[in-house]
């Protein structure tokens, strides 16, 4: 140890120096030098922080920032009734009562089942991974459970989730956030809180277990922070750029769980369910690089750990009361969506790279996709004016008038909606028109047995449109063009049924929907009549779907369709029909 070294107090900053140590501790809970000004405060731990804590049992000396942050959680746990796997007044503040009993319902597809047991099993949810605050709270809601209790909860909450949300599905992270709703709700109402989350604030597409879907959603997100960072006064810009590009998804696919002091992080929860929006996440992580930049190495090793300890809860307050600081809602949407309009005009470019990826989520050679590029980049305008009939532009009055606010503020939010409806329209891509002029040619070449009409084709197109700007760009086009084409009996029913419904379907409706995709000769058969009565049942859920789909004669059909794939034309022999 070099006794001349210098630290500074976490609290105060004031210079300490390891020669003077008499005069300055360490923080038993966030391990952080301090001098004894700031350190005159004691309380109990919940869980072993660091190798310095030798008596649990006994009150620990902290800084004065984590008594703070203890005080606060202390009063929201008693509160609330804070508790772990047991439903309590913060959760109906922030959603309202919900009732009615939520149950698992079986199969969930084996791999996310396996996924998420072999996060949760392996110990990626338990406490110690936490960061020092969020750790001592969570500790502090889990008393007296075992281990195996614990990880229980989180799995049935995930599987739940999971299986109501089908085309999200389970990604890294989500079993921090599932904590977190854990220590807020019972089981159940943790569902709720991760279903508003992940359906109402976070934006969409931001998280996926499927590759086609690139995590557009946070790419946009990671993109407007970064033109945040570069117009605001930020010091350092070049370095901040640099870390939101490397830590991006530890800060925002966690939603700063990893970051944030517990304090912090409930009140950002707070604000975010409060205002239903995600901006409360984006102003917290920039207020946060700003008032670090100046005195931490953001190439540290463990810098996740460092920079949450210097944001106060009282100052996320303060942020939260100012509107347009760092940004307003209206720049945030704008950003985004010249980002969607940017990025879809790269997919149509000749690039090894942008090849690669298509390549990579669709199962075309490089020849075929090139060659749709070039078709589609036909179909495509370049410029685009916003066309709004009079009911419309009626709706959209109306829609601006619905906000508590004055005539004139009506009116500027009206003129807001048509501006980002005009961004929202130079998104380089296709018309519903055009896509069913494809799929006509396509579906009646190759899939001659399929009965898609024009009503389920614009559900599918629905479905693809990401940013629900009215156009394919040539990704969204080529995905739902593969599934139709190449993909399996499963994949393409998936999509119908996702495509009609996210949540329940009448038997008739879901006949309907086998009937577009298995061949006519087959549904003249008695065995298809026999499996229409094995399957009969009032309502169809997305795992009843599952079910259906590991009946024999579907696993048939699958086998059937396996054999026939060598028949499949390339891409290329109908570029003649098209042009046509």
């Amino acid at each position: 140890m070099n006794i001349f070294e210098k630290s500074k107090c976490c609290v105060c900053q004031k210079v300490l120096q390891i020669l003077l140590m008499r005069f300055f501790s360490k923080c038993k809970r966030c391990h952080q030098d301090v001098c004894l000004s700031c350190s005159s405060n004691r309380i109990k731990l919940y869980s072993i922080p660091n190798e310095m804590v030798k008596e649990l049992d006994k009150p620990q000396r902290v800084c004065d920032n984590c008594y703070r942050d203890y005080l606060y959680y202390q009063d929201l746990i008693n509160q609330y009734k804070l508790q772990w796997n047991t439903r309590s007044l913060l959760m109906n503040k922030l959603l309202g009562n919900k009732k009615g009993k939520i149950k698992i319902q079986q199969p969930l597809e084996f791999y996310e089942k396996q996924n998420i047991e072999k996060d949760i099993l392996t110990g990626r949810s338990d406490s110690h991974l936490l960061n020092y605050s969020i750790r001592e709270f969570v500790t502090q809601c889990q008393q007296g459970l075992e281990q195996q209790q614990i990880r229980n909860s989180i799995i049935r909450v995930l599987e739940l989730f999971v299986a109501h949300n089908p085309t999200i599905g389970y990604c890294q992270g989500m079993n921090y956030i599932a904590i977190i709703c854990l220590c807020i709700a019972d089981e159940e109402g943790a569902f709720f809180l991760m279903n508003h989350l992940f359906n109402v604030i976070i934006p969409p597409r931001f998280f996926s277990n499927s590759s086609g879907a690139s995590l557009i959603g946070y790419q946009a997100e990671i993109n407007f922070l970064k033109e945040m960072i570069s117009v605001n006064d930020f010091q350092n810009k070049e370095i901040l750029i640099q870390f939101i590009e490397l830590q991006g998804p530890q800060l925002l696919l966690t939603l700063m769980i990893q970051v944030l002091n517990i304090s912090s992080l409930l009140v950002t929860w707070i604000q975010m369910f409060k205002i239903k929006s995600f901006v409360p996440i984006d102003k917290v992580l920039l207020y946060t690089l700003n008032i670090t930049t100046r005195d931490i190495d953001f190439m540290q090793p463990k810098i996740l750990n460092n920079i949450g300890k210097f944001v106060h809860y009282a100052n996320l307050i303060e942020l939260f009361q100012k509107d347009e600081i760092y940004f307003t809602k209206f720049e945030r949407t704008l950003y985004i969506e010249q980002y969607y309009s940017k990025t879809s005009r790269s997919w149509v470019q000749n690039d090894p790279i942008i090849l690669n990826k298509l390549k990579k989520i669709s199962n075309l050679d490089i020849d075929e996709i090139t060659t749709l590029q070039t078709q589609f980049k036909k179909y495509c305008l370049e410029k685009r004016t916003i066309s709004i009939d009079q009911q419309q532009r009626q709706s959209l009055k109306q829609l601006a008038q619905l906000t508590d606010s004055s005539d004139e503020d009506a009116d500027d939010q009206y003129r807001e909606i048509l501006i980002i409806q005009s961004f929202k329209l130079q998104k380089y891509g296709i018309n519903i028109d055009t896509f069913l002029y494809f799929m006509e040619i396509f579906l009646r070449k190759e899939c001659q047995h399929y009965s898609l009409d024009q009503e389920k084709l614009q559900l599918i197109f629905n479905l693809f449109d990401e940013n629900k700007s009215e156009l394919l760009d040539f990704r969204e086009f080529l995905i739902c063009l593969t599934i139709l084409l190449r993909g399996s009996f499963a994949d393409k029913f998936k999509m119908l049924f996702t495509a009609h419904t996210q949540n329940i379907l009448k038997f008739q409706d879901f006949e309907t929907l086998l009937s577009l995709l298995i061949p006519q000769d087959i549904q003249q058969t008695i065995e298809y009549k026999e499996f229409l009565q094995r399957i009969v049942q009032p309502y169809f859920t997305y795992f009843d779907m599952l079910k259906v789909l590991k009946d024999p004669l579907i696993v048939q059909i699958e086998i059937q369709n396996e054999k026939n794939k060598h028949k499949i034309k390339k891409l290329n022999s109908y570029i003649g029909i098209i042009d046509q």
